[in-house]
């Protein structure tokens, strides 16, 4: 079956993506980026051009990346009193998250 949902990438774009292949994958690539300290909120196409992201922009990417891998996009934010928030892509595989 071929997929036709691009889900607004570019093929170049989806390529890169699903050359992630695993959820590890896409940690591997965030962790690589380096850290956006701007108060931005790129998209997850500028992420992948521009190979920088903030906490929220690597969440957001996460999701997005993960939902061309074939899992659903979901975010957590960790809300702080004291520190700057956390954003998350979370996945469940074989029943765990």
């Amino acid at each position: 079956m071929r997929r036709t949902d691009n889900f607004g990438f570019t093929r170049s774009e989806l390529r890169k993506l699903r050359a992630l292949k695993t959820p590890a994958g896409i940690q591997k690539f965030l962790d690589d980026l380096s850290y956006n300290l701007s108060y931005t909120a790129r998209s997850p196409k500028r992420v992948l051009h521009d190979r920088t992201a903030s906490c929220l922009e690597g969440g957001i990417f996460g999701a997005a990346a993960l939902r061309v891998i074939g899992f659903p996009p979901l975010i957590f934010d960790l809300e702080a009193e004291q520190d700057t928030d956390h954003v998350v892509a979370i996945f469940k595989v074989r029943g765990h998250w």
